[in-house]
């Protein structure tokens, strides 16, 4: 889906990754979303997180407010605390060889290349490898009633009957 609006959109594009190994799986919240609405500093849950868990939520709420103010996680608010070296820079994602940059929420939030490329391959390689006979097909049912669809007197319906005249054999 990155890769699809990327090519398309004006805007930038950028793509994260919490793996299922990191955060509390037994909160019934995704990573994600436990670390941007702030539930390691939550009363209730506090107890639940280590420091370096916390730390971790705080780069994820800076990069998260980041974005939702200006479209770009890597530019601070005017009233942060923290300046701009508060965490490595999340990369655009662009599509292509050398792009497919992502953020993964880990220890370090470090930025990582190709997120799951081998497992999507069946969708960007199989599927293309199918519709690419579909589209021929396709293109030669058009292009078979481009040519049935042939103007009045064109011949082919001389060898039809009057509908007027009527003829019954035995």
């Amino acid at each position: 889906m990155a890769r699809h609006w990327a090519r398309r959109a004006r805007g930038n594009v950028f793509l994260y990754h919490a793996p299922q190994s990191y955060g509390h799986g037994s909160l019934e919240l995704l990573t994600d979303a436990q670390y941007a609405f702030g539930l390691p500093f939550h009363p209730a849950y506090g107890g639940q997180f280590t420091p370096e868990e916390k730390r971790t939520a705080l780069k994820v709420m800076q990069y998260f407010s980041n974005f939702i103010r200006s479209g770009n996680p890597n530019y601070p608010h005017e009233f942060s605390r923290k300046g701009p070296e508060f965490a490595v820079p999340w990369p655009d994602f662009v599509p292509g060889t050398n792009g497919e940059n992502y953020k993964e929420f880990s220890a370090q939030l470090p930025n990582r290349q190709g997120l799951k490329k081998a497992d999507c391959s069946f969708w960007s390689k199989y599927i293309q490898s199918l519709k690419a006979p579909a589209d021929e097909v396709k293109d030669g049912l058009s292009a078979g009633s481009e040519e049935e669809e042939q103007p009045a007197g064109s011949g082919l319906r001389e060898d039809l009957p009057d509908p007027g005249s009527k003829s019954y054999s035995k």
